[in-house]
């Protein structure tokens, strides 16, 4: 075998240690990306998002329907953590009056197929406190970076108004509580990134 830049046989123990660092810096590219990226989540650390769902007054409430998930810098749903609707009746009908998560459901799923709503979704709540949790993962099921994410949890309800809460966090090393606010359907709403339990 010949050497390119002098046209001189190459030793094997040449070509061996050549190798070796090719191989080093193929196996480092991985990591060094991940880097770049911030890092691989922590798999010790978990985003819990809590909220409370309002009581409305007056006579006729029907229960509110609601998605928590995540997005990424772009805006592009990263992962549905919870989607509470009705899927029988006339219930699907109203689905769409999620507007933000809708219209990133249909992004998803004209891009990767599948259905969250056959898929994920469970009936609506009634009144009260609720938390619902991500473990780093997306809709896909493979672990997305370090870095920050917009927390969004939306409500619509039929007679009732439609809302939206979303707030950017840094998900890192260090555990992170905040305030994502309230409205008219969602009394409170905090999110806390930590260790497991």
């Amino acid at each position: 075998m010949l050497d390119k830049e002098t046209q001189s046989p190459i030793s094997r123990r040449t070509l061996l240690g050549r190798m070796a660092a090719l191989a080093v810096s193929v196996v480092a590219l991985p990591s060094m990306s991940a880097l770049a990226q911030g890092g691989n989540w922590n798999r010790s650390f978990e985003l819990a998002v809590d909220f409370e769902i309002n009581q409305a007054e007056g006579g006729r409430y029907h229960r509110p329907y609601v998605a928590v998930w995540i997005e990424d810098e772009a805006g592009n749903s990263v992962k549905t953590l919870s989607l509470w609707v009705q899927t029988t009746r006339r219930g699907p009908r109203w689905i769409p009056d999620l507007k933000r998560w809708y219209r990133k459901e249909e992004g998803r799923r004209a891009r990767n197929g599948g259905d969250l709503v056959e898929t994920i979704s469970v009936a609506t709540r009634q009144p009260g406190k609720y938390s619902v949790t991500w473990n780093g993962r997306n809709d896909d099921g493979k672990l997305v970076s370090q870095g920050n994410y917009a927390v969004c949890v939306e409500a619509a309800r039929e007679h009732g108004t439609y809302q939206i809460l979303r707030e950017t966090v840094s998900l890192g090393s260090k555990p992170v509580q905040k305030s994502l606010g309230s409205n008219v359907e969602i009394k409170s709403a905090n999110v806390s990134y930590r260790k497991k339990a």
